[in-house]
């Protein structure tokens, strides 16, 4: 069994070896334009002391996916409103919009950041534009609240689960059930060390809206 158990353990180490850690973790471009690339879902080991960990990182997670959901559904949204294409840049509408509403435009402040008004009477179209417009502005500014709150988070979860593909080994698990597991940590670690990076991303995205929005209606 011993021998067994070395034979066993010894690829392990070597497959667990080359998991990312949360400095390892490929980084991705920067920007409104940047393609988030698809990590592993973040499951349960069954180990108390990674799952404190996992599932912290899951909830954040499932959070960054309903508001990436919402981030695309409001933008399609503007799309539809202005008839414009769905893949089209979102300075595209915004700059169609602004040649539909005839100078009848302006940026106010709503707190603290900025929200379309129309200045005099609009056709329909127009006002849906601006109400799709505002809807976006509204889901990126919740979108970047949310990531102060969220980056400290990630960071700390993504240091702390960094050296748990090694720990998993020196824990005494059968070798059966080390296999198992070893797959679901590696998957784990390489997700939530990938989450402050995601984070960023979508923080970024949603201030690329506040941006475009300044460039194409003058503010």
């Amino acid at each position: 069994m011993r021998s067994l158990r070395l034979l066993l353990v010894l690829p392990l180490l070597t497959m667990l070896g080359g998991v990312p850690t949360a400095d390892a973790a490929p980084k991705a471009s920067k920007g409104a334009s940047a393609k988030e690339t698809p990590l592993p879902k973040i499951e349960a080991t069954g180990i108390a002391e990674f799952d404190s960990v996992f599932m912290k990182a899951k909830t954040i997670h499932d959070t960054l996916d309903v508001e990436d959901t919402n981030l695309k559904e409001a933008r399609k949204q503007v799309a539809l409103a202005l008839g414009v294409a769905e893949d089209a840049p979102l300075k595209t509408a915004f700059d169609d919009l602004k040649t539909k509403a005839n100078g009848k435009l302006k940026v106010a402040l709503k707190g603290k950041m900025p929200r379309l008004e129309a200045t005099d009477a609009v056709p329909e179209n127009v006002q849906a534009g601006i109400d799709a417009v505002n809807k976006l502005l509204d889901v990126s500014e919740h979108m970047i609240d949310a990531g102060v709150e969220l980056v400290p988070q990630a960071k700390e979860l993504a240091t702390a689960c960094a050296g748990f593909p090694a720990k998993l080994t020196t824990m005494g698990l059968d070798p059966m059930k080390l296999m198992e597991s070893s797959k679901k940590v590696g998957n784990n670690v390489k997700a939530t060390g990938a989450t402050p990076d995601r984070v960023d991303r979508l923080v970024k995205t949603s201030e690329g809206v506040f941006t475009d929005v300044k460039g194409s209606f003058g503010e």
